[in-house]
């Protein structure tokens, strides 16, 4: 019965995303316009589809979501859903004692930088690349001078409340230094390596550093 609730949070999902896109499935805007069309998307309030909450997208969700479904001929929506994992539940990124002490951390030091909240977990800072992996299928990658740059933010809450899911909830990345895809939302797991993770949008053919 479980998952049947969660086939159907996934579908409702999927539906409002063909609906914030379907515009620009069936009719693609001209060369050159496709941005203007996402932002006047991302400057629309929509239902969220369970709780009929009003809720927006940056520009990069929609954009993420077009270039998802735009070579499926048949069935749109079902690259629109999000894929229930093999392993939900049993991730062994972050076990429940740090966890708990990532939350304690930032709940006592909201201002801290991400450099500040790597060293005290303990991750290696000789690492090249830290890779983050989101709920909804999204990744990305930046090199750690990067990660340890002082404006470079982990960050859980906005004006003193917990991040609203169109904010980014749980966690989300937010790297001023870099172009808005870096920042990445709906974080599950972070992990620092020393081999080239690439990302959603970087696989694709977008520039990797894409910043300063």
């Amino acid at each position: 019965m479980a998952e049947r609730g969660g086939w159907r949070v996934r579908e409702r999902w999927a539906r409002l995303r063909f609906s914030i896109i379907d515009t620009l499935l069936a009719a693609p805007p001209a060369k050159g316009a496709l941005r203007a069309t996402l932002r006047q998307l991302a400057a629309r309030e929509w239902r969220h589809p369970i709780s009929g909450a009003p809720i927006r997208f940056s520009v990069s969700t929609p954009e993420r979501w077009l270039y998802r479904s735009r070579n499926e001929k048949h069935d749109p929506v079902r690259l629109l859903r999000r894929k229930q994992r093999d392993d939900a539940g049993e991730q062994t990124s972050m076990t429940p004692s740090l966890r708990q002490a990532l939350l304690a951390q930032y709940n006592a030091h909201k201002s801290w930088s991400a450099t500040l909240h790597l060293q005290r977990v303990g991750a290696d800072l000789r690492a090249r690349y830290v890779s983050s992996k989101c709920f909804d299928g999204n990744s990305t990658s930046i090199d750690m001078p990067s990660a340890l740059h002082p404006q470079t933010v982990l960050a859980l809450d906005f004006l003193d409340k917990p991040l609203a899911p169109e904010w980014g909830a749980p966690v989300r990345l937010r790297i001023p230094t870099k172009l808005g895809f870096k920042s990445a939302k709906d974080i599950q797991a972070i992990s620092v390596t020393n081999t080239y993770p690439g990302g959603y949008w970087e696989d694709q053919g977008y520039n990797w550093f894409s910043g300063s």
